[in-house]
């Protein structure tokens, strides 16, 4: 499983990016922008995921979606996940 995202330490930002990627917005470059996450180099690449060390709530939500899919926001003790997976 692959999956790209965006964390966020605020929600004030969810529905600006929402409504961003609901428009057609790169999801990576929305990452690169605004991601608090070192990934956000990489346009939120998180590359091949090890999902035993992935919180339940992110993995239910990685199961759940469809290839291409943008999920979220998803709570972590991070902050908030915008999720784009991948494969």
């Amino acid at each position: 499983m692959q999956a790209r995202h965006i964390l966020l330490k605020t929600k004030y930002l969810v529905p600006t990016i929402m409504q961003a990627l609901q428009l057609g917005g790169d999801f990576a470059q929305l990452a690169r922008e605004h991601s608090a996450c070192p990934s956000s180099k990489n346009g939120g690449d998180w590359g091949k995921l090890d999902q035993q060390a992935l919180p339940e709530n992110i993995l239910q939500a990685l199961n759940e979606a469809s290839i291409g899919e943008v999920v979220g926001p998803i709570e972590s003790r991070h902050g908030l996940h915008i999720l784009k997976l991948e494969g």
